[in-house]
């Protein structure tokens, strides 16, 4: 493809991504969902206009890892230390029981237990960047589902990791210890290095460079704690960058930072991102399978992610609610399930039609939590309601017997003296 061909393909794109989430946003949904159906539609799924492409996919990584950076610099910690029981509860849950359900779901259809293994493997991934963005426009990435949904996220990224390197090392004869270890290596590490760094650069730059030159070393150092989780800590490059966006938010550089990358990211790279994510898809390889495992493990995947860190956050002493939107939150699988099975299709694995059925689960996870989540927060305080209607008449009658009860007992002293 030529320079000029992609700059009016990539003009396009952003063009029809600004649009469908200008349409969404009028009609009351999550902007995210009308980009990721600019993806589908343009992708090979529907009118095949649009491949996969390096260019594009270097422009959708540097998009994730700015929105999971901005998502970073917006959760409370405060709220986050809060709710760190409940997160790591949530994660552990949302990572066992899918896993278990996966695997036994895929064993009982006849598939080997390595590939059985691996797909159980699949269904653990989370990708909070939907949801991130999904809270963020309802307002509730800060609320107390909010930062436990980022957190479990988080945690359920290193335990996925933890299950995917051990499950390969099993299957493919390797040795899981090695990438375990830098994992725990990697999280003191990171936190130390900006703990005690950004603080020292806040106070610098400004004193040495001018606005935009500061944006632009800020947004290296994001790349590189992207690269460093990746490469060193063999964690996905989103939680290195959700990472930097915390210990940034913890410093005096905090607005003009968050204010510059934010007008960047949601510029031009999240959208392509979006989009990306939805031209990555391709149904064609799903066509000979039958109904009922594409349904049952597609409902395996929502359901599951749903009752395990639901039923964490359920444990927790979470209100049902809550507990719903922190599990129905957890759902997408985006691009965290995808790196793991092209990770299982390189290594053999999965089959090429096996890796179509991932990204069709991953499309679907990704499409309806946007949804799903907003209807949630549109049934809860008509629920809220409901329980006032029923309660507040019960609270009245219990008054009014009270006050019987105090009036007659007036009466005996009374007749009594």
């Amino acid at each position: 493809m030529s320079v000029t061909t992609m700059l009016v393909l990539i003009a396009g794109l952003l063009l029809a991504a600004k649009c469908a989430g200008w349409v969404c946003q009028r009609i009351g949904i999550p902007t995210v969902l009308g980009q990721l159906v600019v993806g589908v539609l343009a992708g090979p799924s529907v009118f095949n206009w649009v491949h996969q492409d390096p260019l594009l996919n270097a422009f959708s990584t540097i998009g994730v890892i700015l929105l999971m950076f901005i998502a970073g610099m917006e959760t409370d910690m405060k709220q986050m230390r809060r709710v760190g029981v409940p997160a790591f509860v949530s994660a552990s849950a949302g990572v066992l029981v899918p896993f278990v359900a996966g695997t036994a779901f895929s064993y009982a259809l006849g598939y080997s237990l390595p590939m059985s293994l691996f797909l159980g493997t699949l269904l653990t991934a989370t990708s909070v960047s939907i949801s991130a963005q999904t809270l963020k426009e309802l307002g509730k990435l800060s609320s107390k589902e909010g930062t436990t949904i980022l957190g479990a996220a988080v945690i359920d990224d290193v335990l996925g990791l933890i299950v995917l390197s051990v499950i390969l090392a099993l299957t493919l004869g390797q040795n899981p210890l090695w990438a375990i270890l830098k994992m725990i290596l990697y999280f003191p590490l990171a936190y130390l290095l900006g703990h005690y760094g950004f603080p020292l650069l806040s106070r610098w730059l400004p004193r040495m460079l001018a606005l935009e030159a500061r944006i632009g070393f800020v947004l290296a150092l994001v790349l590189l704690y992207a690269w460093s989780a990746e490469e060193l800590g063999s964690v996905a490059a989103i939680t290195g960058a959700y990472i930097a966006g915390i210990l940034v938010n913890r410093t005096d550089m905090r607005e003009w930072v968050h204010d510059g990358l934010s007008k960047i990211g949601y510029a031009f790279f999240i959208p392509i991102f979006f989009v990306y994510v939805g031209v990555e898809a391709n149904f064609h390889g799903v066509a000979h399978f039958s109904p009922f495992f594409l349904l049952s493990f597609i409902g395996i995947a929502l359901a599951s992610k749903v009752i395990g860190c639901g039923g964490g956050a359920l444990l927790c002493r979470f209100r049902p609610m809550e507990a719903l939107t922190v599990g129905v939150g957890m759902i997408s699988r985006g691009e965290v399930a995808l790196i793991s099975a092209t990770i299982g299709l390189q290594a053999g694995l999965i089959t090429p039609s096996l890796f179509s059925v991932v990204i069709l689960i991953t499309l679907i996870t990704t499409l309806v939590t946007p949804l799903l989540l907003k209807l949630v927060y549109l049934v809860r305080p008509q629920l809220g309601v409901k329980r006032a209607l029923v309660t507040e008449p019960l609270l009245e009658l219990i008054e009014e017997g009270m006050e019987d009860m105090l009036l007659q007992e007036e009466g005996n002293v009374h007749r009594s003296a």
